[in-house]
């Protein structure tokens, strides 16, 4: 049985949007590669057409990955091109806030955030809640509405009108491109550089004939993979298939998510992985039958 995979630079974009001056196809991939920890969505974004409004998240972070194109991004920095292979962390909070607009190709990558969904528009100062998961029915009001807690509730009287606080300024995201990044020991770890809390990113290198981490499955952690350049063999739990430029595969946790990338061509490969945070994450190496147990960011390893 084949690995469930989708080929970002092919597949069709299904989903469309055109109302108010934003503009896109679009294209949801998380429930397609079998994901349950991170949502993920292709996009084609056309000159000048925004594909949606310029707004934060205030649980879930966001990451923008340039598949082609010379999109134009928007964040607390002003605006500014990209180029394919660029890599960018939107946190959670105002420091997110972002927009683009084409032309151009992109991935967005979000991560599940607990509780309801709530995003704010700065330029229009509201905020948007959602309290189902699929976000579908929002209730969007102006900030300026605001009132005290206990407003209405009991014999208290009217309150003054509650203020406002406007986010402080910041300045724009970093951006490192996946396909150029400097490489230490074939890899690059991404995560702490671009400012991210949610998701760990790692660019790699396959020299042919060497291949990722010893073949694992991870209980605690969900794990993509995107195929930047090259032909690497992926061993998973069913067998083994060839993946190409383009290709996502989603590693759920447990053993079903079991894998390793072996490169097997005579060109060197390049991915880069994306994968949850968070503790207890335990990592099983069937081939040996070793653990190694990871329960905090500080803690070492204990390995079994």
């Amino acid at each position: 049985m084949s690995v469930r995979k989708l080929n970002v630079l092919t597949c069709e974009l299904d989903e469309s949007l055109d109302r108010a001056g934003f503009r896109h196809a679009a294209a949801a991939i998380g429930q397609r590669i079998g994901a349950e920890r991170l949502g993920a969505a292709v996009y084609d974004a056309e000159a000048g057409h925004p594909i949606w409004p310029y707004h934060y998240h205030c649980a879930a972070e966001e990451w923008l990955y340039v598949i082609s194109g010379a999109p134009v991004l928007r964040d607390a920095g002003g605006e500014r091109t990209l180029r394919s292979g660029d890599l960018i962390c939107f946190p959670a909070g105002h420091l997110g806030a972002h927009t683009v607009h084409g032309p151009g190709r992109f991935i967005l990558f979000s991560t599940d955030a607990p509780g309801p969904y709530i995003a704010a528009y700065p330029d229009s100062d509201k905020v948007a809640v959602a309290f189902d998961d699929a976000a579908v029915d929002v209730l969007m009001l102006p900030r300026s509405a605001a009132v005290d807690y206990w407003y209405g509730e009991g014999s208290e009287p009217p309150s003054d009108p509650v203020v406002v606080r406007r986010e402080p300024a910041a300045s724009g995201r970093p951006v490192v491109n996946a396909l150029t990044v400097p490489l230490r020991s074939q890899a690059a770890m991404l995560g702490p550089e671009l400012g991210a809390a949610q998701l760990d990113v790692t660019v790699l290198q396959l020299d042919p004939g060497h291949g990722s981490a010893d073949y694992h499955y991870t209980y605690g952690r969900e794990e993509w993979v995107l195929v930047l350049a090259g032909t690497p063999a992926l061993r998973h739990s069913n067998g083994e298939d060839a993946l190409e430029a383009g290709d996502m595969v989603c590693f759920p946790d447990g053993p079903a998510g079991a894998h390793r990338l072996i490169n097997r061509s005579d060109r060197a490969a390049r991915v880069v992985f994306l994968a949850t945070t968070g503790f207890p994450a335990n990592v099983c190496y069937p081939d040996s039958g070793r653990w190694s147990l990871r329960n905090g960011p500080d803690a070492e390893d204990v390995i079994l």
